[in-house]
């Protein structure tokens, strides 16, 4: 039985998987699976498989929409590809994983991983890899969410992929999202000039229509640089005097260090006040490694995305970016190494922070109230 993070070698390069959920007939009607050649970085090496667009030099489909299934040559990938994501995914971004309620996995007749999603909240949700290591060919578990479902999560790699059922083309689009109506989304951002703030590429991505506010008021803005690969944007905003934010004096957190999160989650769930989570650095880098990241215990929910994270000094350590669902507080921030050199490359200079007085949280929500804005955009 595998569990979330654990792998299991695979007997030859060919192998056989059948996919069940509970919702049994959910394969090809509201749901179903890409699988998604790509190399270590997570690069798109080739054309994703869909149910109806299979890539025959390398994998074809089987089963019914009661039990899903495939046969992959791994040997037989896009050339630079050493891996294949295989990802579960609701057609045109309608409604959450969750409603699949479990999924069973099972490979080569033998292995099988269960997971309970009926609370997840994601769209599309990479169930596990394939991937070699050292000449030998693996399976790893993974229960990773994409919160704006598959074609968001194709353009940060670098491919186009049309999460729509063929069958019902007008079903939806793919900049519908779950956590507000079908063309609007929330999140967080922080002012980091007087005329500019900084929040996750995800939160506006394929909106047309972009307003931030706090108490301070209500102003609209528009997108000034965007990062999908390291999920940045930089917005300028119009006719508004922001109060930005300070970073820390040199790059970085240390292991265990405390950190607080600040932003606005559940947007018309959870109040309209911002909300403040405590926690620690778990570890200094993303999934696989990804130096770009550090993870984080303060808990945070859907609209989270884009908020500060600071340090005990009040200074911004990072940008609350994802989760792992179900993964016992498994979040994620972009370093603020890296929102430092994306700013740079705008022209925004930024402000460091030299106190060394250490604040509580509610001091730190208190100082950052004036820089800290509400993202609501639309299609």
């Amino acid at each position: 039985m595998l569990t979330p993070g654990a792998n299991i070698a695979l007997s030859a390069p060919s192998i056989s998987w059948t996919l069940e959920s509970s919702l049994t007939t959910a394969f090809g009607s509201t749901a179903a699976v890409a699988l998604i050649p790509v190399d270590d970085k997570r690069n798109s090496k080739g054309e994703a498989a869909l149910f109806h667009v299979e890539q025959s030099k390398w994998m074809f489909w089987s089963g019914d929409p009661s039990c899903v299934g495939s046969t992959i040559h791994l040997d037989r990938l896009p050339g630079g590809s050493d891996r294949v994501l295989m990802v579960v995914y609701r057609y045109s971004n309608l409604g959450p994983i969750g409603q699949l309620k479990s999924l069973k996995f099972t490979i080569e007749q033998h292995a099988t991983y269960d997971l309970d999603v009926s609370k997840f909240g994601d769209s599309a949700l990479i169930l596990g890899e394939f991937y070699t290591r050292q000449g030998q060919w693996k399976f790893r578990a993974l229960a990773e969410g994409s919160a704006y479902g598959l074609s968001a999560f194709g353009r940060r790699i670098g491919l186009d992929i049309d999460e729509a059922n063929p069958d019902q083309p007008s079903a939806g689009n793919g900049s519908s999202r779950p956590n507000g109506s079908p063309t609007g989304a929330t999140g967080t951002g922080f002012a980091v000039s007087e005329t500019a703030i900084i929040t996750c590429a995800h939160v506006i991505e394929g909106m047309s229509d972009i307003e931030i506010n706090s108490f301070n008021g209500r102003y609209r803005a528009e997108p000034v640089m965007v990062d999908t690969r390291n999920d940045m944007a930089l917005l300028r905003v119009k006719s508004a005097q922001l109060v930005p934010v300070r970073f820390a004096p040199t790059a970085g957190c240390s292991l265990g260090d405390p950190v607080t999160a600040v932003g606005f989650p559940m947007s018309g769930f959870a109040g309209g006040g911002a909300h403040v989570t405590q926690g620690g650095v778990s570890a200094l880098f993303g999934l696989r490694n990804d130096a770009s990241l550090m993870q984080f215990t303060a808990a945070i929910q859907p609209g989270s995305s884009g908020s500060p994270l600071f340090d005990v000094h009040g200074s911004v350590v990072g940008m609350v970016t994802s989760t792992v669902p179900d993964a016992q507080n498994m979040n994620f921030a972009v370093k603020s190494n890296l929102l430092v050199a994306f700013l740079d490359a705008c022209h925004i200079s930024i402000s460091r922070n030299d106190a060394h007085t250490t604040l509580t949280a509610a001091d730190i929500a208190r100082g950052v109230q004036p820089s800290l804005w509400k993202i609501e955009a639309r299609s």
